[in-house]
């Protein structure tokens, strides 16, 4: 188990169990998990570790398996690289645009989350690239290329770990505003409206089919709503382009997969 200490947090990595877990990203332990604790900060530091660990098994799945797909399988897995992106980039629009705005008018400190947005910058260019290649892939501008994915993916993979990583005792770190704010109204907001701009058959699935339901023994219904929507969601909804979604970490039940596409365990 890897810890990083922070000046508010020591952010834990449970030991790797699945090739998905291993890297180039880091899969994070939740704060509740680490301390037990319920208050209202604790709980969306440990949502956004959930929604964070999505996004890094996506992305892992993604560059680790990126060298090793065959031309049939050229299309569906370009756009699963794309639903990914799309995933990530509306998960830090919703973020820049409703969620960091709102905190700074309820606690009245401007630049209270600039330190965050500029994770963002650090990571952009990079990103940006791969998705503008991803979509000229996609158009048949360019062709696929599975060491130039992983390439490109090379360039932005780091600072992203560290944001996803960071944030979380950012938000901890709100505590000391106490009942001045409610910030689990705020993130979920901003959680619904983000949520309901995405595409259920393209982009959730993303985030659904990349979310192990037994992740800390099975402890977190993620995401925070009831079980049978998230049964439709992922096993309706996520059906729709099925072939896309065998890139992902975890099947249609939410289990991890004990291979990937590359045979690795």
């Amino acid at each position: 188990m890897a810890t990083t200490t922070t000046d508010t947090q020591t952010v834990t990595s449970p030991t790797p169990k699945y090739s998905f877990e291993k890297g180039p990203m880091k899969i994070l332990s939740t704060p509740f998990a680490q301390t037990g604790a319920t208050d209202q900060y604790t709980f969306v530091a440990s949502e956004m570790t959930l929604v964070h660990n999505c996004i890094s098994r996506a992305f892992n799945t993604i560059y680790l398996q990126a060298p090793h797909i065959l031309p049939a399988d050229e299309s569906s897995f370009i756009s699963y690289c794309w639903a990914g992106y799309q995933g990530l980039e509306a998960h830090h629009d919703g973020e820049e645009n409703i969620l960091f705005p709102m905190l700074e008018e309820k606690t009245g400190e401007k630049g209270l989350m600039n330190a965050n947005i500029a994770q963002h910058e650090a990571f952009h260019t990079g990103f940006h690239a791969w998705g503008e290649w991803l979509q000229a892939v996609k158009s048949g501008k360019e062709k696929w290329d599975g060491k130039t994915c992983v390439a490109m993916m090379d360039d932005f993979i780091a600072p992203l770990s560290t944001h996803l990583n960071d944030e979380i005792p950012t938000l901890l770190g709100l505590a000391r505003f106490g009942d001045k704010i409610d910030l689990k109204s705020m993130t979920k907001a901003e959680a619904d409206k983000v949520m309901a701009g995405m595409s259920k058959r393209t982009q959730l699935p993303a985030f659904l089919l990349n979310h192990d339901v037994e992740f800390e023994r099975g402890v977190h219904r993620f995401p925070p709503i009831p079980g049978p929507v998230i049964w439709t969601l992922r096993e309706v909804f996520g059906r729709w382009n099925k072939d896309w979604w065998k890139f992902a970490s975890c099947g249609f039940d939410g289990r991890p997969r004990m291979r990937l596409y590359v045979g690795d365990v």
